[in-house]
């Protein structure tokens, strides 16, 4: 038993050294070791966060292969809990407020591949220039529900609860529950 539990935190100390050079790193912070992170010196973990399995994390400052340069920045709050296979990426800027609890399959994202206009269909999406509609931030004390798809542009407010499956297209209310596609405001507390 003892001799697992050194092994799980060399694992874990390996982990952050391999992944996480360049960010700010809070303390009691823990990552699943199949956690992906792209722009380590991008990114803020207050303390106590916690990342679960397949995550992906990716600040992009340049695009592979392109002529692309972006200034991202990601700030987690303290205590934020995210869970299994979420996403979270940003070119612009996502901010994460303090006890946030995050579902399985969640996405966060600043951007998309083009602006979605009639100019850039001929162009396959892959190929079309990033683009951020602006940064996404998200308060203290959200609850965001399985699968949920917070898009670029929007405020969540604080303590506010987003719905299992809900894509989320503009800005939450403070202590607003929304639900649906697109996710509208169902009630307040």
């Amino acid at each position: 038993m003892m001799v697992s539990g050194i092994c799980l935190r060399l694992k874990s100390f390996l982990f952050r050294i391999r992944r996480l050079r360049g960010a700010v790193i809070g303390s009691r912070c823990a990552f699943d070791e199949t956690v992906i992170i792209r722009g380590p010196e991008h990114i803020a973990f207050g303390d106590g966060c916690a990342f679960g399995p397949r995550c992906r994390i990716e600040a992009w400052d340049s695009r592979p292969g392109t002529d692309e340069d972006f200034n991202p920045r990601i700030v987690f709050g303290k205590n934020v809990s995210v869970t299994a296979s979420c996403h979270i990426g940003a070119i612009n800027s996502v901010e994460i407020g303090d006890n946030a609890l995050i579902g399985t399959g969640v996405v966060i994202i600043d951007h998309g591949h083009g602006r979605v206009c009639a100019e850039e269909v001929g162009i396959p999406p892959i190929d079309r220039t990033l683009h951020s509609k602006g940064p996404v931030k998200v308060g203290r004390n959200v609850w965001i529900g399985e699968y949920a798809v917070i898009l670029p542009g929007v405020t969540v407010g604080d303590e506010a609860v987003i719905g299992a499956c809900a894509v989320v297209t503009h800005d939450v209310p403070q202590r607003a529950v929304v639900g649906g596609n697109p996710a509208r405001v169902l009630k307040v507390l």
